[in-house]
């Protein structure tokens, strides 16, 4: 869905080489697809083979999740704070709090992080 939120794409049976360009599934696509049209987050135009388009609705779904994900990672920043209260050394603590807040940990792995900074 966030694909479709950046432009319309044909129907994947269409052209395959537009999923294939942005490293999407092919499969994965065509098993979600009638799901998404039955949900109507998504629209086909012009037949089985047109143009994909993100609904209204599939633009709301998919800024309610976006906002669920960036409200898990606050969370998890802020429980991580109250780990460099408890006196982590700093560049522990800094490189940590960096992955945790840009979503490449989580909060376990920026824990453990710093405790094996801390074991050294």
């Amino acid at each position: 869905m966030r694909e479709l939120d950046l432009c319309e794409l044909p129907a994947p049976e269409a052209k395959p080489a537009s999923y294939i360009a942005r490293d999407l599934d092919l499969d994965q696509v065509g098993d979600a697809l009638p799901t998404l049209l039955w949900a109507g987050l998504v629209e086909q135009r012009g037949g089985d083979r047109g143009t994909l388009r993100l609904t209204v609705t599939g633009a709301a779904a998919l800024r309610t999740a976006e906002c669920d994900e960036l409200a898990a990672r606050l969370s998890a920043v802020v429980s991580f704070a109250d780990i460099m209260t408890r006196g982590a050394e700093p560049g522990a603590a800094g490189l940590a709090l960096k992955r945790l807040a840009e979503g490449a940990w989580t909060l376990r792995q920026a824990e453990d992080h710093v405790a094996a900074d801390g074991d050294a």
